[in-house]
């Protein structure tokens, strides 16, 4: 049992004591890390990569001086198993790639930046769940003016000489002089812009991880369980096979389990626990999903049965259950993957689709399928990487 801490000391003193490592090679990792976000950060994430005036600033200089430091020629697998020792600290910091639904074996060693956002910056719980961060911006929105028009399917983005002009939805047409899809990038493509020349390579990159979701009611306080719960597997390197290349899961999958209640009590009844139990699964390629979740249902409990001495079953008294299938039908991700495209290469930033359209005009992307990227985070960066490119177009 390793109890990671949120401060960045007690972290690497608990980490070198647990895993019999050095604390000041811990520190010099994080430290390294924290040097890869300031070098790109400014580039990487809070610009468009796609266009010239990214690459004529400051920050692109600095960021190309210091190209050696990034590790993008070496996996992120290989850059933490050079940095430790033990093989369960390795496996703690390859989680990390499952942030942008990738391989820690494919993808580059830059993404060791990931670890600095959550560790530096904290990572935080909203007064009552992640839904009210949109409601917040819902309720900000209408603040401003904004109008909204729920439970209107858009059927197409309307596009004349070359320029995006409204789009038609269910019940009716809708003039506009700037339009911002935060649709997956190909579903926009294939049912929104039918017309349009599809970007071929883009749409034909691999896609990222799904996951495998029980909601479970559980009866019953867990007092060794916390708000975050991360059950390894004991072959990690396998597990990321059998997603990547067998598109299949593993049979002793990594088991992420949050507990709300644990911080929000209100969210269970009393004397219950709320449990969000979550594996990585591999994009929908039209497996026999049914039989998959029989198995990984038994291979779960059997596998938190053994670690927290009890017989789960008996707990379970509501259920529910989300697969990669349901993810693309509920929410239009392309093959239910959860960050778009994968990022299992070093050149994964530059092929995302940019934020805006090269040959149709006022037309701009956001959202996880489109650069920066997938998560929360990424996505609201895009959000505001199109925000700052539409007063210079619509003037």
């Amino acid at each position: 049992l390793f109890e990671a801490d949120a401060d960045m000391d007690q972290f690497a003193r608990s980490a070198a004591h647990q895993f019999s490592e050095k604390e000041i090679t811990i520190k010099d990792y994080l430290k390294k890390n924290k040097k890869k976000y300031d070098l790109t950060s400014g580039l990487f994430l809070e610009k468009s990569l796609h266009r010239k005036a990214t690459y004529l600033s400051k920050d692109t200089l600095k960021a190309l001086a210091g190209l050696a430091k990034l590790d993008v020629f070496k996996s992120l697998d290989q850059i933490n198993s050079a940095q430790f020792q033990h093989p369960k600290l390795v496996q703690l910091f390859n989680r990390y790639a499952t942030y942008n639904g990738s391989s820690p074996y494919l993808t580059p060693g830059i993404m060791t930046m990931i670890p600095h956002l959550e560790m530096f910056f904290g990572t935080y719980f909203p007064d009552g769940g992640m839904h009210s961060i949109v409601m917040g911006l819902y309720e900000l929105a209408v603040e401003k003016g904004v109008h909204f028009h729920f439970n209107s399917r858009v059927n197409e983005i309307n596009v004349r000489n070359g320029r995006a002009c409204g789009v038609e939805t269910n019940k009716g047409s809708h003039d506009a002089d700037i339009v911002v899809s935060n649709m997956d990038i190909f579903p926009t493509y294939k049912k929104l812009l039918p017309q349009a020349k599809e970007p071929t390579k883009i749409l034909r990159q691999e896609r990222s991880s799904s996951a495998l979701i029980f909601y479970w009611g559980v009866e019953g306080n867990f007092p060794q369980l916390d708000l975050h719960n991360i059950f390894f597997s004991k072959n990690y390197k396998k597990e990321f096979n059998c997603l990547f290349n067998e598109k299949s899961l593993y049979n002793d999958p990594t088991v992420y389990i949050n507990i709300t209640s644990k911080d929000w009590p209100s969210d269970a009844p009393k004397g219950c626990e709320n449990w969000y139990v979550m594996i990585n699964a591999p994009a929908d390629y039209g497996q026999n999903w049914d039989q998959m979740i029989m198995e990984a249902r038994e291979n779960i409990i059997l596998k938190l049965n053994d670690v927290l001495k009890t017989n789960l079953k008996d707990h379970i008294k509501v259920e529910e259950v989300l697969k990669p299938s349901e993810i693309e039908l509920n929410t239009s991700s392309y093959r239910g993957a959860l960050y778009g495209a994968a990022s299992n290469s070093r050149y994964s930033a530059f092929l995302r689709h940019a934020n805006f359209s090269r040959k149709i005009k006022n037309l701009y992307f956001c959202g996880g399928s489109v650069h920066p990227g997938g998560g929360i985070p990424l996505c609201l960066w895009s959000a505001k990487i199109v925000s700052q490119m539409i007063p210079s177009a619509a003037a």
